[in-house]
């Protein structure tokens, strides 16, 4: 059985930065160690790419690792991304990145991987890790 997690945009930033040389890189080895995946949110990537400005070591280093992957978001999910808003405490207020990473986790019975547990609440139907 293939199994993994779904990093949020707070986990992703966690793996793209430069000063948080052990953590995340511990945890990412140990996904891969399991044969596990780590799957991003193209709309989380992105968004993480925009907000820390990584060196393109890094995100090469992400991107390239084994265990990651990237899953896009297509036009076809657009109904099953937004449903997952309706969860969260303000649903008006979720973040395309967040709603596809939760579609993502809920359609593959993966937890998600974060490094803010409390910004998932209403998320009752997740499973959370923290990074």
């Amino acid at each position: 059985m293939i199994g993994g997690f779904v990093a949020d945009l707070t986990a992703t930033l966690r793996l793209l930065d430069d000063d948080d040389s052990g953590d995340a890189r511990l945890a990412l080895d140990a996904i891969a160690d399991q044969g596990h995946t780590l799957l991003l949110s193209a709309a989380a990537f992105t968004q993480a790419l925009i907000i820390a400005e990584p060196t393109a070591e890094r995100v090469m280093w992400l991107y390239g690792f084994r265990a990651t992957k990237v899953a896009d978001h297509t036009g076809r999910e657009s109904f099953r991304v937004a449903a997952q808003s309706r969860f969260a405490a303000r649903p008006h207020d979720v973040p395309l990145h967040q709603a596809h990473t939760a579609h993502l986790a809920a359609s593959r019975g993966w937890p998600v991987l974060t490094a803010d547990p409390a910004g998932w609440a209403g998320f009752d139907h997740l499973e959370l890790v923290q990074i």
